[in-house]
């Protein structure tokens, strides 16, 4: 296990998998990206100019974030990646872009109606990634 992603979204359950990623990764001497996906901003009511200023907004924050994991996580190489679209596709297309070996990613336990009206991001990568997946509850 040479490479690996991990996938952060600020949650808890993300700690929790950034934290297993990192016992992976100080084990097996492996590289590790940390992959944070902004979701696209549909929303018509907005003209282009508050999107872009919502967009800039997370962004912002989502740098923030990836530093502050930067700085908590010594003695292991990270590499921070930010991606614009939907979630679980944008998390296997990083993982192929860094030819992970594996993806670890956080549950946020959701099941039955509501996991079917929001969808499950894990289950997503679980079902179409062409790599190992690691789901830390």
């Amino acid at each position: 296990m040479k490479r690996i992603l991990v996938a952060h979204d600020g949650s808890k359950s993300s700690d929790k998998a950034l934290k297993k990623a990192v016992e992976i990764a100080d084990k097996f001497g492996s590289t590790l990206t940390v992959v944070a996906v902004i979701p696209e901003l549909f929303l018509t009511e907005l003209v282009e100019a508050d999107r872009t200023r919502i967009f800039e907004t997370l962004k912002s924050e989502t740098l923030d974030m990836l530093d502050r994991i930067k700085t908590r996580t010594s003695g292991i190489k990270i590499k921070t990646v930010i991606r614009q679209g939907s979630p679980a596709l944008e998390i296997l297309n990083a993982a192929a872009a860094v030819k992970a070996d594996v993806i670890v990613t956080g549950s946020h336990g959701r099941h039955g109606a509501e996991k079917f009206l929001l969808g499950s991001v894990s289950s997503k990568i679980v079902d179409h990634a062409t790599c190992a997946v690691l789901v830390v509850k």
